[in-house]
């Protein structure tokens, strides 16, 4: 298939994985300065607070296009749910209280960072399983490199016989490490149908309500009164760094790159984290944690090169639909299919109709002139052929473009010719 130059994906899959790096900047800043003001506090309580001032910073971006919203999938809204349970609520629980376990003596932190450090391995199964994602196995590789320099950076050394799996600790680390690592996977579903800054703003809305829940149930809420001056103001840093400005700019990047890239992104962490630690408290890094620092950058940089996808492969029945491409001069199929893991927009795809193979454009998301409701339909190049209820394989080559809104049709069709430059 001869192709018109594309667009630098490579270029998009920087930026993306640039924004989740910053985010993880961001939490490095918090655990190393800011969340060990709030140990004294209800766990639960301080991500009630923390979501609440989020939500109200990020919440005009919802309600400014909550039509968006209405329109969601049921698998979306369960995406949207398991973030939040998950990533939102138990996540951030369950890695408090085995902080906090160590912290009082009752296990190892050894046990605790080591299990936690399982969390991109999860991220990446559940992205191969979960979402279909496919990348090279060079990609693979520097993203194992990159985990286990990771540990080292954090920890230094490793004994595994200081590891006791059987207590409470061990379980509250595991527990968090699928909770933050699945989230990442259901958080790239969500990304790819709705708007980083709504998916944001739901995040927080829905996790406050469901932190609210719980602190009532406990009864955490009456400890309100608790919270000094100084923690007042530092809530108000998070919801600028580590909280809803985090997240806006994690979901910003997870909308550009597979949920795999960014999880290797997430690393950026405990690398942060330590070089701010040597930076701002002088503590100085051992051999080990300063070969790792170094293994760990270069893995970063072979693992967003390799970053790229394999083509997706789906299989769709052609449904009937209401005309408007054979109107504009373009007759599309319209397939059955409006809940595809991958990202709204024009894409260049081949297409499979039994024995015979077509090159061809895939449109995946709203509509375009008045973003009514969610499609998917592909215009098949020199084909004139009728296959209403037959089934086709198309093979995803490259996304061109985003969904754009238009006011009429003269300017879709304008569009539409410049999308079909494309095709050789």
């Amino acid at each position: 298939m001869k192709l018109k130059k594309l667009p630098k994906i490579d270029k998009r899959i920087l930026i993306g994985s640039g924004a989740i790096m910053l985010a993880a900047l961001f939490w490095s800043l918090d655990g190393v300065f800011i969340r060990p003001n709030f140990y004294i506090l209800p766990a639960a309580l301080v991500v009630f607070l923390e979501h609440l001032f989020g939500f109200i910073v990020l919440s005009p971006f919802l309600f400014l296009n909550w039509y968006k919203v209405k329109k969601l999938s049921k698998k979306s809204w369960l995406a949207i749910l398991w973030v939040c349970v998950f990533g939102g609520l138990l996540g951030t629980l369950m890695i408090t209280k085995a902080f906090f376990a160590a912290m009082d003596g009752e296990t190892t932190f050894s046990t605790v960072i080591i299990l936690q450090k399982l969390q991109p391995i999860f991220a990446l199964i559940l992205a191969r399983v979960i979402l279909k994602e496919k990348l090279s196995k060079k990609f693979y590789l520097w993203a194992f490199l990159a985990i286990i320099a990771a540990y080292f950076l954090a920890f230094g050394h490793i004994n595994i016989l200081e590891i006791n799996i059987l207590d409470n600790a061990a379980i509250f680390a595991l527990v968090a490490a699928f909770a933050f690592g699945s989230s990442t996977v259901f958080g790239k579903r969500i990304v790819n149908h709705l708007d980083f800054k709504m998916t944001a703003a739901l995040r927080f809305g829905i996790t406050g309500i469901l932190a609210l829940i719980l602190i009532l149930f406990t009864g955490d809420i009456f400890k309100i009164g608790l919270v000094t001056p100084l923690q007042w103001k530092l809530l108000v840093v998070i919801v600028f760094t580590s909280g809803a400005s985090a997240m806006f700019f994690y979901y910003f990047g997870l909308k550009r790159v597979s949920a795999s890239t960014a999880t290797i992104c997430e690393l950026f962490w405990p690398f942060s984290a330590v070089i701010l630690d040597y930076i701002l408290n002088k503590n100085v890094l051992n051999s080990i944690q300063i070969v790792s620092a170094i293994i760990l950058l270069i893995a970063f940089y072979y693992a967003v090169k390799e970053g790229k996808m394999k083509n997706k492969i789906f299989e769709a029945k052609v449904i009937w639909g209401d005309g408007r491409g054979r109107k504009l001069g373009f007759p599309t199929a319209n397939l059955d299919v409006v809940d595809l893991d991958i990202n709204h927009g024009v894409y260049l795809v081949n297409v499979s109709i039994g024995k015979e193979k077509h090159e061809g454009l895939l449109h995946f998301g709203y509509k375009e002139t008045f973003h009514e409701e969610t499609s998917a339909e592909v215009f098949i190049k020199n084909f004139n052929r009728k296959i209403y209820k037959e089934n086709i394989k198309i093979e995803i080559v490259s996304r061109i473009r985003e969904i754009k809104k238009f006011k009429n049709g003269n300017e879709l069709r304008k569009q539409i010719k410049k999308d079909l430059e494309y095709i050789a």
